[in-house]
């Protein structure tokens, strides 16, 4: 099975062509600017590095989010695109599990994966490692640094950009529950995505039937339903 990938629900965009359970292209870039520039670059660059063709494409994966808005809207909307020209199924798999699966140590541990949701939230979401695949314990949910005390009851493994950005506001008990890989992966990409799709960590679905995991209002709708940035102390 051929699996062409793309993640750019997070500063790093990435793209990967994978053929049963082995890599044949990959392509990354970690930005400040839209993915959307890049993106039909690097699909091309793996496809030409493999020989492949878009018609070789058996399985289309995209990241979900939970992450940048118009992020998340670049590679889904690219990969729905794509399953709809050439009549292919596609899977998308959320980008905490991607974060999650990325943890080499986590055979049989609890790893919280966070991704920066801004204005001082974090998305997280808990999963487990039981027999080499990737568990959903307490599904991806949005939740203000502030209240990370309470999320946290037991010690786990944490990985993502949600814990590097706020770090240094955590309390010493949060961070004695808070335990860092010793190579952490702190972005989710197309690599461990197509992995996981290969994995059937999700079902595929039609086109049609792909939605974004939006786990936040735009900042337009949050204002008016008085949702105030609240300042870390």
């Amino acid at each position: 099975m051929i699996i062409l990938a793309a993640e750019t629900s997070t500063l790093l965009g990435s793209v990967a062509l994978f053929e049963d359970n082995k890599v044949l292209g990959y392509k990354e870039l970690f930005r400040q600017g839209s993915h959307s520039e890049v993106l039909n670059t690097f699909i091309e660059d793996v496809l030409n590095q493999s020989g492949k063709k878009l018609t070789d494409v058996d399985l289309f994966a995209t990241g979900t989010g939970p992450g940048s808005f118009t992020g998340i809207r670049i590679a889904l909307n690219t990969i729905k695109t794509f399953a709809y020209c050439h009549n292919k199924p596609v899977v998308g798999i959320n980008s905490l599990k991607n974060l999650a699966w990325l943890c080499s140590e986590a055979a049989d541990e609890t790893v919280v994966a966070m991704i920066n949701a801004y204005k001082n939230m974090v998305y997280i979401g808990t999963f487990q490692m039981q027999n080499n695949r990737i568990v959903t314990l307490r599904e991806p949910e949005v939740v203000r640094v502030q209240n990370l005390e309470v999320y946290f009851k037991d010690s786990a493994l944490v990985v993502g950009d949600g814990f590097t950005t706020y770090q240094k506001y955590f309390s010493e008990q949060l961070l004695a529950k808070m335990i860092r890989p010793k190579n952490p992966h702190d972005e989710p990409n197309a690599k461990s995505l197509a992995a996981l799709a290969f994995q059937g960590a999700e079902k595929s679905s039609h086109w049609s039937e792909l939605l974004p995991l939006y786990l936040r209002a735009s900042e337009a709708e949050e204002n008016l339903q008085g949702i105030r940035f609240q300042p870390l102390i």
